[in-house]
């Protein structure tokens, strides 16, 4: 089994760690402000298998292509979390708004990782998640619900890869976060 090198953390994005800070700060600002804060994560699609035949030159401009997409958003704020996996922090956006934006993203992801013409082709799944304004959501409950949906949406929902999903959870996924389930229809 081949392991997928380390990728550097494409310009304009911020690293993990900066990302999860920028993350709690948003959260904390969105609670004062009794405002909205919405966050997507993403996975892209046959990525590992695509990158084992290629350089990693080339993985890395993939890498770099959908760091570039996600970093053009206007008022939102990207991390590469890692490998393939990226978050995007967007605040005064609801749940409505953010899977609006997923949704182009995902378009636009989709489209620039054509051009690599991989078989099965380079998509991205998206989970997205959004802190209703009047409530203390934690950047890490937001988080950890946007990425339970990418995860629902590529293990549960066909076709398995190339999708955004803000809909429900069954109730045994939301028993793996730690969320109030007061909260659960809410989000």
């Amino acid at each position: 089994m081949t392991t997928l090198a380390p990728l550097p953390t494409p310009a304009g994005t911020l690293t993990r760690d900066a990302g999860l800070l920028a993350l709690a700060a948003a959260a904390h600002r969105a609670h004062a402000a009794a405002a909205p804060l919405a966050v997507l994560t993403l996975d892209l699609d046959h990525f590992k298998a695509w990158s084992d035949g290629v350089d990693a030159a080339t993985a890395a401009d993939a890498i770099a292509k959908v760091g570039a997409l996600l970093a053009a958003e206007t008022d939102a704020s990207a991390s590469h979390l890692g490998g393939d996996e990226f978050m995007q922090i967007m605040p005064g956006r609801d749940l409505e708004q953010a899977l609006e934006t997923a949704e182009r993203l995902r378009e636009s992801i989709a489209a620039a990782l054509a051009a690599y013409e991989a078989l099965p082709p380079l998509t991205a799944t998206l989970g997205v998640a959004a802190s209703p304004s009047d409530s203390a959501w934690t950047g890490d409950a937001l988080l950890s619900l946007a990425d339970a949906r990418m995860t629902f949406a590529k293990k549960r929902l066909a076709p398995h890869h190339n999708l955004a999903f803000a809909g429900a959870l069954p109730s045994d996924w939301y028993t793996r976060l730690d969320i109030d389930p007061n909260k659960w229809p809410t989000v």
